[in-house]
């Protein structure tokens, strides 16, 4: 079944391979920490700006102190990560498996962006997906 691709979806495909070659280069250990920690950072961000409203009602302190945290929380998470994933596999397979988790995520940004339903007329494959995801 032929699919008339449009700019977004050259864009999903570009960033997937983007994904999956610095994939290739970090390695498993590399790119898991990395989607481990932005998790985390994410995680942090959010939960340290409900908080910080009861701190302080200066903005400017709010975001400081929230980008000082999500960043620790980053450096940590990637670093504790990285170091105990790194030991368990060897060179090559830990090259490939870091490829094929660049693959993984880039297909996980199009499932995202399929379930959110948030302008799926911009992508051909976004509205296949979400034919089978909803």
């Amino acid at each position: 079944m032929p699919v008339d691709l449009q700019p977004a979806d050259y864009v999903l495909c570009g960033l997937t391979i983007v994904m999956a070659v610095t994939g290739l280069f970090r390695g498993f250990s590399g790119t898991l920490a990395f989607a481990l920690a932005a998790a985390a950072s994410s995680a942090v961000g959010t939960v340290g700006w409900s908080y910080s409203a009861t701190l302080t009602d200066v903005m400017w302190q709010r975001a400081g102190g929230v980008l000082v945290a999500s960043l620790l929380a980053f450096g940590i998470v990637r670093l504790v990560v990285k170091k105990t994933v790194n030991g368990l596999l060897a060179q090559p397979a830990d090259a490939l498996f870091g490829a094929l988790v660049g693959v993984a995520l880039g297909a996980a940004l199009l499932a995202a962006w399929a379930i959110s339903g948030l302008y799926p007329e911009h992508s051909a494959l976004v509205r296949a997906v979400s034919e089978y995801v909803r």
